[in-house]
């Protein structure tokens, strides 16, 4: 009726290409987060599947051996596989792949070293390199040129190993005992003779450096320029030496150790003891602090950049210790750490997180003369990031190539198993073979060359824009 208030309806014209725009938005939306989970779930598979085939070739290696005779020269390697196969098996029945797939693959490492060790006994080899980190080189000789170590090489008596100041390996004995090669470390393999001309024990002479090593049934021996010591059956031991100072220093972390100088000095160290050389003269045998126990976090947390933003390390306190040391790294030997620091004077250390990858971490306890005890077993964290990296603030046109990481190249005669981390969401490329990446970069692949001799494995790492980033590296191959 006139003059009553009529109410209206509002109307929204809404195009149909505009809703077309919609539909395919969040059609893509959708596409996005199935493909999202479905690259985690087969990335995981991926894992999943590695830790498995680890897992068996150890347990097969581990069978193997207890069927092949003079094992017990051996035992305590034995005893360390077969520890890592443990933790494999545990930490794959809780579903914690990762962490499987890298105990799996230690204990492959360390048993398929006895198994070789066994077969080598009797021949001209005296040792062989377990696993090679960074710059790692061996000479024949006195007149022989410098090479790349790699993984299962053979040493002899009189061949020379040299470590860089980024460079670390591990070197097995056929008597049993476990050499660590620290860097910046120069030594000669050498091996006794008795009185009537016959093969004495294996030891090494050391012109400088870092040496830890674990002995098994047998003892072993070390020869710095001015002074030898012994370690026991069943020992755990440090040496160190310095050419310019002159500078000795000799650790028992378990079992004993016998130094004597070249001028007839002596000093028996026990468990957790050293003695220091300076010159000529062994310092009183001094008591080393304990190693600390890890608290938190467990080993083989996974945390997120976004979500954890740090993360709290914290260990107990040990009796009579001043500061800590505090290790962090991205690999089990410890070389070119990320941080490497020995003033900690609390019990704990904050770490904000910065980006992706597996990092090993462990503590050591420094007592109020400065002297250092053993490190603590170490610990793995791994750090993810659900989000990609943000390049909005670049100019337009403007993007980083992607990050790309190797680790330790594995070599099993012509098969190579490579290792490494690339940016998330990421395409590798390992000799122009498409590889599974994981959510947070990680890759694993095995590569087999047929030719033998040096030859070189490409991976390359392209991001969705279209950036590369290369790696060469260098490998040789071998028949078994």
């Amino acid at each position: 009726m006139p003059g009553k208030n009529v109410p209206r309806r509002d109307w929204y014209h809404v195009s149909v290409d505009t809703l077309r725009g919609w539909l395919y938005l969040l059609l893509i939306v959708v596409m996005a987060a199935v493909g999202y989970f479905g690259f985690r779930y087969w990335s995981g598979v991926a894992v999943e599947r590695d830790a498995l085939g680890a897992i068996d070739e150890a347990r097969v290696l581990a069978q193997r051996l207890q069927r092949e005779p003079g094992l017990d020269a051996y035992r305590e390697e034995y005893g360390r596989g077969w520890d890592s196969l443990q933790e494999a098996r545990t930490a794959y029945e809780r579903g914690d792949y990762r962490p499987a797939r890298d105990s799996g693959r230690r204990s492959r490492d360390i048993l398929q070293g006895v198994l070789d060790a066994l077969a080598n006994k009797g021949t001209a080899g005296e040792a062989q390199f377990i696993s090679v980190q960074g710059g790692v080189e061996y000479r024949r000789g006195e007149s022989g040129d410098w090479e790349e170590a790699r993984s299962r090489l053979l040493l002899r008596s009189g061949d020379f190993v040299k470590t860089s100041a980024t460079g670390s390996a591990e070197i097995m004995f056929l008597n049993g005992t476990l050499y660590t090669v620290r860097p910046n470390t120069l030594f000669v393999v050498t091996r006794t003779r008795t009185s009537t001309g016959a093969p004495g024990e294996q030891a090494i002479r050391m012109e400088y450096g870092w040496v830890n090593l674990n002995t098994a049934e047998r003892p072993g021996k070390i020869t710095t320029p001015t002074a030898e010591a012994r370690i026991k059956e069943e020992s755990e031991a440090t040496v160190t030496y310095d050419t310019s100072s002159g500078a000795g220093r000799f650790a028992a972390y378990r079992g004993g150790v016998e130094v004597e100088t070249r001028g007839g000095q002596k000093r028996a160290i026990a468990a957790n003891q050293q003695v220091v050389q300076t010159g000529a003269v062994l310092s009183d045998v001094r008591a080393m602090p304990t190693a600390p126990t890890l608290l938190e976090p467990a080993n083989g947390v996974s945390l997120s950049v976004e979500r954890d933003k740090q993360v709290a390390l914290t260990w107990e306190a040990v009796p009579g210790a001043t500061r800590y040391a505090l290790q962090i790294s991205r690999n089990r030997l410890f070389v070119d750490n990320v941080i490497d620091v020995d003033n900690r004077t609390k019990t704990r250390a904050t770490l904000a997180l910065r980006g992706d990858g597996t990092f090993l971490w462990r503590v050591a306890a420094l007592g109020k003369d400065g002297v250092q005890g053993a490190w603590s077993t170490p610990r793995e964290l791994r750090v993810v990031s659900v989000e990609q990296p943000d390049e909005a603030a670049l100019p337009a046109g403007d993007h980083l190539p992607p990050a790309l990481e190797l680790d330790n190249v594995k070599s099993y005669g012509s098969l190579f198993i490579l290792a490494g981390r690339t940016r998330p969401g990421s395409t590798v490329l390992v000799n122009g073979e498409a590889v599974a990446v994981a959510a947070d970069g990680s890759f694993t692949k095995t590569v087999q060359i047929n030719k033998e001799g040096w030859s070189f494995v490409e991976v390359r790492a392209r991001d969705a824009e279209g950036n590369e980033t290369v790696r060469r590296h260098r490998v040789f191959v071998e028949s078994l």
